[in-house]
């Protein structure tokens, strides 16, 4: 016997210490990361809006607002955040984070919900508008149709 376990890469620990090196150090790393925080809930959101119980619903649906928020002020930080050592790791662990310990349901109630209570006229109004602009638009492209 070589003395080295087979198995090791199988067990959950040898997946895990895998994945946290290839997210520090390996090719594709941010596409792992996105993978792993997009993929497993969205698969965990399929299994809750399947469920009866409509407290998972919630939980996801608060999951996705706080990702969504994420994903924008990801993309307007990027050039800062290509520069942080280990980011992928670092943000795949916030992402799991989020979704394992409540951490979406905190920054959700601590950030977001009061930031969209005390502006919540003001994005209505531009919501509003820019409904009326599609009618508008959509009405155009009919009367065009007919024509």
């Amino acid at each position: 016997s070589s003395g080295i376990n087979a198995e090791w890469p199988l067990r959950p620990g040898g997946v895990i210490a895998f994945t946290a090196v290839w997210l520090a150090i390996g090719y594709g790393a941010p596409f792992l990361c996105d993978f792993i925080g997009f993929v497993f809930p969205a698969y965990l959101s399929f299994k809750a809006v399947e469920s009866a119980d409509t407290r998972d619903d919630t939980q996801w649906l608060t999951y996705w607002i706080v990702y969504s928020y994420f994903g924008i002020l990801e993309f307007f930080g990027d050039y800062l955040l290509f520069w942080i050592p280990f980011y992928s790791l670092i943000k795949c662990a916030f992402l799991l984070w989020m979704v394992n310990y409540e951490g979406a349901s905190l920054i959700y109630s601590r950030f977001i919900r009061p930031f969209l209570k005390q502006k919540q006229g003001m994005i209505d109004e531009v919501v509003d508008r820019v409904e009326d602009v599609a009618d508008q638009l959509d009405d155009y492209v009919q009367d065009d149709k007919e024509d």
